[in-house]
Formats: structure tokens, sequence, C-alpha cells
């Protein structure tokens, strides 16, 4: 290792030491200052001083800073890799575990649960139908016989609800022909009005206008014929009288007839009309709302039968669905093969054995076919979208050291499994891996651990550093290359990348050497201000800039 470079010999003019606290500043020559005066310029040259001798002190550790990590520094005190050209390999890997690709699962179908009778021992060899497991029945024969009862309650109320329709079917055939013969009254009321009776009294009313005006004619001839008998003295001038007062009369008569036909042809006709049409439409609508009515009562009716129908099915389903629970307390095995009960490492209770607890829908035992084996792996979600079913991968298992097997990605969940108290709420997204060439005889269980690594994608002739060399600074990524005496900063663009190696797109030629400590060099640019523009060092015999 080489010595440290010495620091830049200064090139101005050195200050002044700085002087101790509370003693009196010099004086220029041939010049006094009164004792308040001199003492307060006194304490600012002190002041001043200190804060030079602090200033001095930050700069001497950030040129310290800088010798270490700035580009400035010789290369051969600089860790470094080379830029090379190669096969780049993009792969996820994780822990995984072993399972039958085959296996057949036994949940309890029992809904509440139960607790378990008897069981089998686990890993005893069984065959289609055998009982594997009994779970307690007392409980599920007293809820049969109390459905019983309802079933055969709801039967009853369902004959009821029948005859309760037949009744309601006969109301509304009576009131619907009682609310027809009203509309048919009202119709022939209307029709003889205006057919036969409006006609009558017309006739009869044009009738008495008629005579009375030729009795009013009658009556001027004899008033003419009495004023002319009078102008001859033949009559007296009381007989003048008389036949005015019977003319006046027959003119009235007229007037009245007139006055009466008016009223009846403009004002009666229309009225009666008006009335009659009225009780006609009254007819209709009370005719149409009675069927309504009864309708809506028959329905109502028809629909109390069928919601006691159905009430006497779902008594009858119910009693059904518990007498084929009864049924599933006997647990059975649906395929040969080995009894696997199943049971959660942390958790005690929920162990299958006798006078166990379990739930509906719980797992009670697998009967695996050791014979085709997948692993199921869990995919972190910063990496999920990389991974794609068909992606070939490599495993070791640990039961088998030494062995690589070969599989394929199968399949990889469409949503995160959701995570518990201790996933401090890491989402991951379950993904199966075939096995290609398991070896036979191999002895391998469900449960057992594998080592998986999914190679996602190969980049042929790709410029690769190790990921050491690479950093960001303003949005930029970096790399800190050695050239000649010294590292100079260059700005790079990347591609992909793997957990030792990424892909250099521009920036950096194949030869060359990086810094693998590209962070800590930009940190420390950060920290003294030099930004990525490389200052020339004393190593190379430069002077410090001013």
């Amino acid at each position: 290792m080489r010595s440290p470079d010495p620091l830049p010999a200064p090139t101005t003019a050195t200050a002044a030491e700085p002087l101790p606290p509370g003693s009196p500043a010099p004086q220029p020559p041939g010049r006094s200052l009164p004792p308040a005066r001199s003492a307060r310029k006194s304490g600012r040259l002190a002041r001043a001083a200190r804060y030079a001798a602090a200033a001095a002190v930050v700069g001497a550790v950030g040129w310290l800073a800088a010798r270490q990590f700035l580009p400035g520094r010789h290369v051969d005190d600089v860790l470094t890799a080379t830029a090379t050209v190669g096969d780049l390999e993009i792969a996820v890997a994780d822990k995984g575990e072993l399972e039958s690709s085959e296996a057949v699962q036994v949940i309890c179908e029992v809904e509440g649960g139960g607790k378990i009778t008897t069981i089998l021992p686990e890993g005893t060899v069984v065959k289609r139908g055998d009982v594997v497991a009994r779970l307690d029945t007392d409980a599920l024969q007293k809820a049969i016989n109390e459905q019983e009862v309802k079933w055969e309650q709801a039967e009853g109320k369902v004959k009821a609800a029948i005859s309760e329709l037949e009744v309601q079917r006969n109301k509304a055939e009576g009131e619907i022909a009682k609310a027809e013969l009203a509309h048919v009254l009202a119709d022939i009321d209307r029709e003889s009005f205006l057919d036969a009776e409006y006609k009558g009294e017309l006739d009869k009313k044009k009738g008495a206008l008629e005579l009375a005006k030729k009795e009013l004619k009658e009556a001027e001839d004899n008033l003419e014929f009495t004023r002319g008998m009078v102008k001859k003295g033949f009559a007296q001038l009381e007989q003048i009288r008389i036949v005015e007062l019977t003319h006046e009369q027959k003119r009235y008569a007229v007037q009245q007839g007139e006055a009466d036909l008016l009223l009846f042809t403009k004002y009666t006709k229309r009225r009666k009309t008006t009335e009659l049409e009225a009780k006609a439409k009254d007819a209709v609508r009370d005719l149409d709302r009675t069927k309504k009515s009864q309708a809506a009562a028959t329905e109502k009716a028809a629909s109390e039968v069928t919601a006691a129908r159905k009430t006497a099915d779902l008594e009858k389903r119910q009693f059904e669905r518990l007498r084929d629970q009864l049924g599933k307390c006997e647990v059975k095995a649906p395929a040969p093969g080995i009894v696997i009960y199943f049971k959660r490492p942390w958790d005690e209770s929920a162990r299958i054995r006798p006078g166990g607890q379990v739930f509906f829908q719980q797992p009670i035992f697998t009967l695996p076919d050791l014979s085709q084996m997948k692993v199921k792996m869990k995919v972190h979600e910063t990496v999920v979208k990389k991974v794609k079913a068909g992606l070939g991968c490599t495993m070791k298992i640990d039961a088998l050291p030494g062995q690589v097997l070969r599989g394929k990605v199968m399949s990889v969940a469409t949503l995160a499994q959701g995570d518990d108290w201790r996933g401090g709420g890491v989402k991951e997204y379950e993904t199966t891996i075939s096995i290609e060439d398991m070896p036979t005889e191999a002895g391998l269980r469900p449960g057992m651990s594998a080592e998986v690594k999914i190679l996602v994608k190969t980049v042929p002739g790709a410029l690769t550093v190790p990921v050491q060399a690479v950093t960001e600074v303003g949005g930029q990524h970096v790399c800190y290359v050695a050239t000649g005496n010294k590292v100079e900063q260059r700005e790079v663009t990347i591609g992909d990348g793997n957990d030792q190696l990424i892909q250099v797109v521009t920036g950096l030629a194949a030869g060359d050497r990086v810094a693998l400590d590209a962070r800590n060099r930009a940190a420390a640019e950060l920290s003294t201000g030099s930004g990525s523009a490389p200052a020339p060092t004393a190593a190379l015999g430069s002077p410090a800039p001013k």
C-alpha cells in the first residue's frame, strides 16, 4: 500500500492564529480606541477566530473522506471487478415443500363439526369405503327427532291452506258475478233512456208545443174577428177583453212549451245522459275492482299454499340433510391409500385424536399417492410477475443430498395468500412445481423441504458487473470506473439482473474495471458536495483546486 498522498500546499496567505478567549485584540499602529469600543471589537475578533478554527477542522475531515472514496483515489487502493460478457441467468429462488400430486384430502362434512370418538392409527393402509374415523352422533340424533315433528306440522299447514284456497275461489266467483250484473243493468239503463225514454218525452213536448201554437193561432183569429165585430157594432167591448185574455193565455202556453222543449233537449238530456254514463262507468270500475281484489285474495290464498308447501319441503329437506349428516359421522376412505392425519406444527389442539374436536370443512386426513410428487412454494409479490407457467427450474431436496432434480412451473396463484400475524403484511403467491425426473424408490414423503430455483430467462451476450458496482445518484445509475491512476464516475444504463450480477446496457465496455464500493463513494460525494465531476488529486501530482 502506498502512503497517503500529502495535503496540497496552501496557495494563499497563512491566516493569523486565533487569539485565546478574552485576550485583547491587536490595535493598528498609530490609532487608539475607547475602552468599551475596544472590548466589543476584541470579542468579535475572538468569535471570528473560533469559527475559522471549526471550519478548518470540518474541511480536514471532508478532505480525508474525499481521499478515501472520491474518484481521485489511487487505483491500487480500490477493490475492483472487471466488466465481462456472457449469458446472464435471471432466476427466482426460494424454499418449497413436497406434496403428492394425486393426494385425496378428506374433510369434515358434518356442519358444526363434532367430537372424534374413534380413529384408525396413522399410516394404516385402507381400501375404498373403510371407516377411518367416527364422530359423536348424540346431538344429531336429537336434532333429527325434533326435525321430524316440524316436518309433520308443516304438512298439516299445507292441507289447511289448500282448503282456504277453495273457499276463496268460490267467494271470488260470487262477487264477480254480482259486479257483472250491475254493469249490465247500468248499460241497459243508459241505452233505454237514449233509445226510448228520451225520444218519447221529446215527442210529447213537441206535440204539446204544436197544439199550443195552433190554439194561439185560433185565439189570434178570434181576437181579430171580435175587434171587427165591435167596430161594426155587432159585439160589446167586454167581449174583446175576454178574447184578449184568452189570446194571452195561449201565447204564454206557447212560450212555456218552447222553454220546456229547449230545457229538455239542451240540458235535461245531457244531465240524464251524463248521469247514466257515469253509473255505467262506475259499474265497469266496480267490476274491474272486484275482479282484481278477488284475484288478489285468491292469489294470496294460493301463495299461502305455495309457502306452506315450500316450508314443508324445506322441513323435509332439513330432515333428510340431518339424516345425511348422521351418515357422514362415519368418515370413510374415498380411495385406497395410506392414512396421514391433518396437523399444524404450531397448534397441538388441531391434532386429530380420539376426544378431539373437528370443525366443518376442516381437513381430517389425506390419502397421498407417493409415486407422483410435486413442490409447492411461495413467490414474493415483487417477483411474481416474472414467474409464468411452463418455466423450467431446478431443485434440491433435503432428503436427497447431492442430487439436483428438474421440473417446470405448473401454475401460479392469481390471488395472494392472506398473511397471518406472523407475516408482517408480506404478500406471497402459491406456485406449484412439477418434478420431471423424480427417482424411483426415493422414499419421498409429503412435507419434505426443497430448495427451488426457477429460471425466469437468460440474457445472452450480456455485459455484466457485480451489483455492488452500481448505485443511483440523482435518479441516474452510475459506476465508478478505474482508468489509469484514478477512479471516475460514469453514468450507465442498466438492464436485467439477479442477486449477484446486473446487466449494463450502455456506459461500460468489456474489460472496464469498476469499483465495488459504489454506494459508499456516492455517499462521500454527497457529503462533501463534490457531485459527479471528478476532481484532480495530489496522488496524480496535481495541486488541489483553489
